[in-house]
């Protein structure tokens, strides 16, 4: 476990020691995201989160804007949660009863073909008393609370009252005066126009002033660690490209985010009586990293279904995935492959075009987590991927039987690589070791190159060489001439067997 010495502070790593950051007078600041968030996870590793929350609930301090967006969305989140676990159990109970009815029909279906008297009637009632059955559910879980019917203790909104306690302890953060706001926005339309985090991505998805929440948000941090004199450990699920980087399976926290950060903290010399101050440091943290760091260094313990659920990486997930990802684009790929190939680099294509791409080999090189929107993740796969094809020359058509004569085939091979953009929906009761599935996938990018090219005209070598060949005889697939020419598309040697 890494000391405050060895933190690498712009790295998500479960492995700080965040009781001794907490030691050391560091405050802890949660997005909205980590609230909203709660409300997606499975009971049992929400239950963890919000102990660990309250391990250090004395040490957290929540911006003024995330109150406000949290307020905004906490009661469709929690009625979402409520219905996610009472539809879990109705579709639980009637999964279960459908496999026990599919199970005596096919033990039924053995009778009948065995002639056992009576035994379709039999079935008959049988089916009758399941839909009976079916009813009867149906009727119970529409006249009661099915939470009440499972070992869950959130038949409050257990989320809410954490978040009120830290309000009602006046562990909230100064707003803005509404002018102060108007000149973030003025500033993040700068920002934004060159791309300088945080928000930028909102940019297409939000209006009015929510663009800006997370700049808003960043601008309260900087202004309570600099007044406070406070380091900070900022804990955010919002992984898009203009918070953290993810390459490598690591979240890294924008360089330019921890620089604005040191510089933008830092006491100035004329504003305290000719003395600098020192600049302030942040610890980020991806929620996941933050409370297996807390339950380690603070000893809150993990049910074991927990523990499952940190060891599914992104890289388990997309082991399982990465050939179904690629089937799910491979027809695309075949029809349309030809688009993703620099042309510049082919040695020559026929008139008639490159016909149907064959795919000879793909592995998968790299992938990394893009985006974390909500319940949904966007992963991109980039595949290695080697590729044939043919053209062939248009040269007329036969005088007799009016076929298209065209040249012997160009053959063409191409290598590069292939970026699929896979979108996954992260349910609260997924199965978290057969989690196999995801909702769409697309082709983002590709870029091949030639590799290889053969011309039949210039094979001479090759034993199946026909000089001045202007098409190919469907059977034995030699090349046809003036001199071997036997009519209506076959060579003389396969034209008497037509």
């Amino acid at each position: 476990m890494a000391n405050n010495n060895e933190i690498a502070p712009s790295i998500s790593d479960a492995s700080v020691n965040v009781a001794e950051l907490l030691a050391e007078d560091y405050v802890i600041v949660c997005d909205t995201n980590v609230y909203l968030g709660l409300y997606r996870f499975s009971p049992d590793y929400a239950n963890f989160a919000l102990d660990c929350l309250r391990a250090v609930q004395a040490h957290v301090m929540i911006p003024y804007t995330v109150k406000i967006e949290y307020n905004k969305h906490q009661r469709s989140e929690f009625k979402l949660r409520q219905d996610k676990l009472e539809n879990s159990i109705i579709e639980g109970t009637m999964t279960s009863i459908d496999k026990q009815q599919k199970s005596l029909k096919n033990i039924f279906a053995t009778l009948s073909t065995r002639q056992f008297p009576g035994a379709d009637e039999f079935q008959s009632e049988i089916d009758e008393k399941y839909d009976e059955l079916k009813t009867m559910l149906t009727d119970y879980f529409a006249d009661r609370s099915v939470l009440s019917l499972i070992h869950d203790s959130w038949t409050d909104d257990v989320v809410k009252a954490f978040v009120e306690s830290l309000v009602d302890g006046n562990q909230i953060m100064q707003d803005f005066t509404r002018d102060m706001i108007y000149a973030i926005c003025e500033e993040g339309k700068k920002r934004y126009d060159k791309k300088v985090p945080p928000g930028y991505k909102d940019a297409k998805n939000k209006d009015g002033v929510r663009k800006y929440s997370d700049l808003i948000l960043w601008k309260e941090i900087i202004q309570f660690a600099k007044e406070k004199q406070k380091n900070i450990i900022f804990v955010t699920d919002d992984v898009k490209p203009d918070w953290w980087n993810t390459e490598n399976d690591k979240y890294e926290f924008l360089p330019q985010l921890v620089q604005e950060f040191a510089k933008d903290t830092k006491i100035r010399q004329s504003a305290n009586n000719g003395v600098a101050g020192p600049s302030m440091k942040i610890v980020p943290f991806v929620s996941a990293d933050f409370y297996d760091a807390i339950s380690d260094s603070m000893n809150v313990p993990k049910p074991n279904v927990v523990e499952q659920a940190l060891k599914i990486t992104d890289k388990d997930y997309i082991n399982m995935i990465e050939y179904q990802a690629f089937d799910s684009i491979y027809e695309n790929l075949v029809y349309s492959g030809f688009q993703y190939v620099d042309e510049s680099t082919l040695t020559y294509v026929g008139s008639e075009g490159i016909g149907d791409w064959e795919i000879v080999e793909h592995e998968l090189s790299s992938f990394k987590r893009v985006e974390h929107y909500d319940d949904q993740i966007t992963y991109e796969l980039i595949y290695d991927v080697e590729m044939s094809s043919y053209s062939c020359d248009y040269l007329g058509r036969d005088d007799d039987s009016k076929d298209v004569i065209v040249s012997p085939d160009y053959r063409h091979g191409v290598t590069g690589q292939l970026t699929i953009s896979v979108v996954r929906t992260v349910d609260m009761f997924m199965d978290f070791e057969d989690s196999s599935d995801f909702d769409s996938s697309e082709i983002v990018s590709g870029d091949f190159i030639e590799s290889s090219y053969k011309s039949r005209f210039a094979d001479e070598d090759d034993d199946n060489y026909v000089p001045g060949a202007y098409t190919t005889c469907p059977d034995c697939t030699r090349g046809i001439n003036t001199e071997n020419d036997g009519g209506n598309g076959f060579c003389v040697e396969c034209a008497p067997n037509h």
